[in-house]
């Protein structure tokens, strides 16, 4: 395949999600150029990868890399679009999942804006005819709106503005999922106003993925004597599986959806190259799912082979038994009686999602190989009824 797909990755590449669309790619048989704020980021993002040759399709796929520093100023991308091939496709993963931040404003509204509308410029300024389209990692947060919740949500949702706004979001006393839901709302709606406003030859598609679990990626490196940071999504599966829940399941909220990153992954390169796909948001979201099933999975694995904890093999479509104990304890919003709707991403881009039990293990196994243990001694036990939720002793 000759078509080259660029890349936009202000994680450097190596973040949970970019790093599996990457693979993909390669996998798809796409030549690829990835952005990295550093030379020696941009290394690694290479080494990873030839220390993984089963990535690579057969046909032998070229990765390269640039430098894009800082992506919030204007022109940043201009060098990186014009020093390479013709580019064909764009992905902006945007910013990474997190909750706190010491200056909402310049930490994580701004950037996400400006690197939004930095990037579409570069590219109306500087891309070939070729490019045909961009793919924006937005959120479920610009779809969700808690704690006022409608009925069913899908593509046309967004967050009202009376609950979720600028100045709301920017107050340095906000909470830190405020502030990012915001970030991830405002990005999406510059990407949609510039498309409207500009009218480029390509368009648009986005991605509204949900709360993401999955393997780690495998350029995730850990050096002797630091610890292993995850993606926020999965730190919670960590916690578990480290035994941090023996005394009580914390809450679930805010998020009650989930889907696995495998998913994401192909969602972006079909809404990439999918030509009904285009000018379309995408309600990325595999099902529901709450701490206790998630302690469910974890536990089952670990009463199934307490030392090894290889655990169930499970099949993709198919879920793990989940204890009856820990159902009676979701803690799902039922007094607002919301559900979602993934029609468009399973019609469009075909979408077969992964179910949780087949995640989790999955995200079990690859902690496993990143040197995270299962306590056993705290989970493997029975699930007990509690006044405060599930108790694994």
């Amino acid at each position: 395949m000759t078509e080259t797909w660029f890349c936009i990755c202000w994680c450097g590449g190596t973040g949970f999600i970019a790093s599996h669309i990457l693979d993909h790619l390669l996998e798809c048989g796409f030549d690829v150029v990835v952005t990295a704020r550093s030379q020696a980021k941009g290394e690694r993002i290479l080494a990873s990868i030839a220390n993984a040759p089963n990535v690579v399709s057969s046909v032998g796929c070229k990765v390269t890399y640039a430098v894009v520093d800082d992506i919030a100023q204007l022109g940043a991308f201009d060098e990186a679009i014009q020093s390479n091939a013709p580019i064909h496709y764009v992905i902006h993963t945007a910013s990474p999942y997190q909750l706190s931040f010491s200056d909402p404003l310049n930490d994580c509204l701004l950037p996400a804006m400006n690197g939004t509308i930095s990037l579409l410029t570069s590219l109306q300024q500087h891309a070939s005819p070729s490019l045909a389209r961009v793919v924006f990692t937005s959120s479920s947060a610009a779809i969700l709106n808690p704690p006022n919740h409608r009925d069913v949500y899908d593509e046309s949702s967004w967050p009202d503005d009376e609950t979720l706004n600028w100045d709301i979001a920017k107050d340095p006393n906000a909470p830190g999922d405020t502030t990012y839901r915001a970030s991830k709302k405002y990005a999406e709606k510059a990407a949609w106003k510039f498309m409207d406003e500009h009218k480029p030859s390509w368009d648009l598609a986005t991605i509204n993925n949900t709360y993401t679990f999955g393997p780690l990626p495998r350029s995730l490196e850990v050096k002797n004597g630091e610890e292993l940071k995850v993606n926020t999504s999965n730190e919670r599966i960590v916690d578990c599986l480290t035994g941090k829940w023996h005394d009580k399941i914390p809450p679930t909220a805010p998020v009650f959806t989930f889907v696995d990153v495998r998913d994401v992954a192909v969602a972006h390169v079909r809404a990439m190259t999918r030509p009904e796909a285009g000018g379309k948001r995408f309600y990325v979201v595999g099902g529901l799912f709450s701490n206790p099933r998630i302690a469910s999975v974890i536990h089952g694995m670990s009463r199934a082979n307490s030392i090894g904890y290889e655990g169930p093999q499970i099949e993709k479509g198919t879920d793990v038994e989940v204890c009856q104990d820990c159902l009676m304890y979701d803690d799902f919003p039922y007094n607002t009686h919301w559900s979602f709707d993934n029609t468009r991403s399973k019609e469009v881009l075909g979408l077969e999602y992964r179910k949780l039990g087949e995640s989790v293990v999955d995200t079990v196994k690859s902690l496993k190989g990143m040197g995270i243990g299962m306590d056993v001694l705290r989970i493997d036990g029975h699930c007990q009824r509690t006044t405060q939720g599930i108790k694994v002793e």
